[in-house]
């Protein structure tokens, strides 16, 4: 029982913490430090499934509503994501190439997003 409080008390303190990095940090070509997902992919490593498709739930809804987007948009992305990781099993091979594909998803369901779909990617790279 202690340990799940515990990592209750963690994730609700990585989603505040990091929600608030996401919107104090600077960008760069529109782009983002992915605070909320890299938690997200970090708990879909170490958590049951159950856990990580909640905190992927609430870290997308955060995600959302920090950057403005469309219902669902990051939650969808994320969910994907974390059952991705838990089918494959190979965090270490997907974890890289997240946050240069959750920009294109990005572009596929926003139609008004700042900046060109190459600059994004480009500068998403090396931050995921």
């Amino acid at each position: 029982m202690k340990n799940k409080g515990i990592r209750f008390v963690l994730a609700l303190l990585t989603l505040v913490i990091g929600a608030a990095l996401e919107d104090l940090l600077p960008k760069g070509l529109y782009v983002g430090f992915p605070v909320l997902l890299a938690a997200s992919v970090y708990f879909a490593t170490g958590a049951s499934i159950v856990q990580a498709v909640v905190f992927a739930l609430v870290a997308g809804a955060a995600e959302d509503s920090l950057s403005s987007l469309p219902f669902l948009t990051s939650v969808s992305f994320f969910l994907l994501t974390v059952t991705l990781i838990h089918m494959t099993e190979m965090p270490y091979v997907i974890a890289p190439l997240v946050y240069p594909v959750y920009q294109i998803w990005l572009c596929m369901w926003v139609t008004d997003l700042s900046g060109s779909i190459f600059s994004r990617v480009l500068a998403s790279i090396p931050i995921g």
